[in-house]
C-alpha cells in the first residue's frame, strides 16, 4: 500500500468533561515548569485526552516521508504528474516563484526541502532536493563534489557540478555551491526548460 499523504495534527486541544465507559485518565505534574502531563489509557481511537480546560496536545505525525529520489521521481511523486497529482500526494505546498516565472516552483512541505517544478502545461519535469532523501546509489547533499563520479562514471561536470543521463529519459543533477559539498540534488526530465 502506497501512503500518499503527509499528515501533520498541530496544536490539537481535546479538552474531557468526562471520561468514556472503560477508560481511566489521570492528570500529574512532570518537569520543573509544573504543566499538567495528561495520559489516557482504554481509548481505541487513540487520541490523548487532557483533564484541565487548558491542556494542549500536540502531535505531529509524518507518515510515508519519500527518503530515495530514485530515477522517475521521489515517493508518490513521479516526473510527469500533473499538478493535481502531485498536490493530492499533502507533500507539496504553495507557489513559491514569483507569478511571472513561465515555470512554477512549489517548495515541499516539511520535514523534506526543496521543490517540485512544473513547466506551463502543469506537468513535473523536475523534483529539487536541498536536504533529505539521496539517490538509490547512495548519493546525499553534504557529499563531496567528487563521489558523484565514482557512483556514476557517466556524469558530465560543468560549471555548477556534474549531470548524470539515466536510462529512463532523465538525468541527476548534483550541484555546489562553493565545490566543497553537495548542496543540491535534482531529478529532471532531460530537455527541460525550467531551470540549468
Amino acid at each position: 500500500m502506497t501512503l500518499r499523504r503527509t499528515t501533520t495534527l498541530a496544536a490539537l486541544l481535546v479538552t474531557a468533561i468526562a471520561c468514556a465507559p472503560g477508560t481511566s485518565t489521570s492528570a500529574s505534574t512532570s518537569g520543573t515548569d509544573a504543566t499538567p502531563a495528561a495520559t489516557t489509557s482504554g481509548s481505541a481511537t487513540g487520541i490523548a485526552t487532557g483533564v484541565t480546560a487548558a491542556s494542549t496536545v500536540t502531535e505531529t505525525v509524518v507518515a510515508g516521508t519519500p527518503t530515495v529520489l530514485d530515477h522517475e521521481g521521489l515517493g508518490p511523486i513521479r516526473l510527469g504528474d500533473t499538478f493535481a497529482e502531485v498536490e493530492a500526494t499533502g507533500l507539496i505546498g504553495g507557489r513559491s516563484s514569483p507569478a511571472t516565472h513561465p515555470c512554477a516552483y512549489h517548495d515541499f512541505a516539511l520535514p523534506l526541502r526543496g521543490s517540485v517544478v512544473f513547466d506551463r502545461s502543469r506537468t513535473a519535469v523536475s523534483i529539487i532536493v536541498t536536504r533529505g532523501p539521496g539517490t538509490p546509489e547512495g548519493l546525499r547533499n553534504g557529499d563531496e563534489p567528487a563521489r558523484v563520479p565514482e557512483l556514476y562514471p557517466s556524469a558530465v561536470a560543468n560549471e555548477y557540478g556534474h549531470k548524470v543521463a539515466l536510462d529512463t529519459g532523465n538525468e541527476y543533477s548534483a550541484y555546489s555551491i562553493d565545490g566543497t559539498v553537495i548542496t543540491s540534488l535534482s531529478l529532471s526530465r532531460i530537455g527541460q526548460t525550467c531551470h540549468e
